[in-house]
């Protein structure tokens, strides 16, 4: 027991001295130590910025996507695209195709249509330019996952009697009431009278102003929608929600089935349906800004190799410098691997602390980013946890292989050569 105290004791001290003149000879070339830990600095803060910036892009429009239905398969026309007859009639979409979809595809569990007018919104005191009118049928909100800020939204008999009231989206509203509350208020809609029953919850960044679709949109009943703008009860979009997002794939090839049994039943021949997955849309754009946080490292990666170089050029010139230093060192006892160890803990010093600096200064930054009202707060920079111990992992490994090098040659040097050469 007490030759392994003496041991571990033995060790301690060496590996104090060890320390102890390396830090000795990092404080002799300060200058030169400075400016390469500015290098790594430099790279390390670029690529965490970046980085973080990338990911809080990513995480805004993933949140985005999914506060307006990011679980939901999309139908829509196309007409002039299809060779079957283009003379025929057109295809079309209905409620009845909905009803068809959940009757048939036990994969879905809701769905809504929609349709589309435009109009100019008027108000007593103010007017917009023509605007997009949505008519939705009952549960266009619950697959939109959004709700009334203030008041409510439709009621079951104002879906079945087409009620001329409607509900907006809290931009639309700031701006055609910005000193009263909208509900209950009249508007027109282009000539037609309708009551204000509702104002939705912000789906965008109310702090920066920036809106989303449904921020600035206005709902009717479908019917309400149907009888004064479109003169149908065609739909122009059908949304359906999925029971789980794994089955999307599947999901796309039933509602394409389905969706050719209703227009052949209605003889439709001109034309084709869309059926777009919105999982499989958030799953490409996921890809693609993974795929730029994969060339933004590169880049940065490019930087912390020119950082490398220049710590293990700081190092090997310290080594031809010490020669003589060195040969004492081994002539009084030094070990090879005291002298190893002592230059590969001035890379690493060198390269960590030149990390820190900038991991520090890319932290203020992503704080700086706060004060800018521009800045959507879902997509602010910020630099996680993983993020910056990965940083940390680099620096290390760029500190491991920039000092290799250098501590071997230092290692390597013979006491009576470098003796005799002084």
């Amino acid at each position: 027991m007490s030759w392994l105290a003496r041991h571990v004791g033995s060790t301690s001290v060496i590996f104090g001295n060890v320390v102890s003149e390396a830090w000795t000879s990092l404080r002799g070339r300060r200058l030169q130590a400075m400016l390469s830990s500015f290098g790594i600095a430099t790279g390390i803060a670029s690529v965490v910025l970046l980085v973080s910036i990338v990911s809080g892009i990513h995480r805004f429009i993933l949140d985005q996507i999914g506060a307006i239905g990011g679980n939901v398969i999309q139908i829509n026309t196309s007409q002039g695209r299809s060779t079957r007859d283009p003379r025929g009639f057109p295809v079309t979409l209905r409620q009845e195709d909905m009803t068809a979809l959940l009757a048939e595809i036990p994969l879905f569990d809701a769905g809504s249509s929609e349709n589309f007018g435009f109009g100019t919104i008027r108000t007593a005191r103010r007017s917009t330019r023509s605007d997009a009118i949505r008519g939705v049928t009952p549960r266009t909100f619950e697959l939109m996952e959004v709700h009334a800020e203030h008041g409510r939204v439709f009621l079951p008999g104002e879906f079945e009697t087409a009620a001329r009231v409607a509900v907006i989206g809290p931009d639309l509203a700031h701006d055609l009431f910005t000193q009263e509350s909208p509900v209950g208020q009249v508007i027109l809609i282009g000539d037609w009278p309708f009551t204000i029953v509702g104002v939705l919850a912000w789906v965008g960044d109310e702090a920066a102003g920036v809106p989303t679709g449904s921020d600035r949109a206005l709902y009717v009943p479908f019917g309400a929608c149907a009888a004064a703008f479109t003169g149908n009860n065609n739909a122009s979009t059908i949304r359906m929600r999925l029971r789980s997002p794994d089955m999307a794939d599947a999901a796309v090839i039933e509602t394409k089935r389905v969706m050719e049994q209703q227009r052949k039943l209605r003889g439709e021949t001109n034309g084709e349906y869309g059926v777009t997955s919105a999982v499989e849309r958030i799953g490409q754009l996921s890809l693609v800004l993974n795929a730029i946080k994969v060339v933004v490292g590169l880049v940065g990666g490019i930087g912390l190799f020119v950082g490398a170089v220049g710590v293990a050029n700081v190092l090997l010139v310290s080594v031809r410098e010490r020669r003589a230093e060195i040969g004492v060192r081994r002539a009084i006892g030094a070990t090879r691997r005291a002298i190893f160890v002592g230059f590969l803990l001035e890379a690493l010093a060198i390269t960590l602390s030149g990390g820190v600096v900038g991991i520090v200064v890319a932290w203020a930054l992503t704080k700086i980013a706060i004060l800018i009202p521009q800045v959507p707060a879902g997509a602010r920079p910020h630099i996680s946890v993983v993020t910056a111990l990965t940083a940390v992992a680099l620096l290390t490994l760029v500190g491991l292989i920039a000092g290799v090098g250098p501590a071997r040659r230092a290692a390597a040097v013979f006491p009576a050569e470098a003796l005799r050469a002084d």
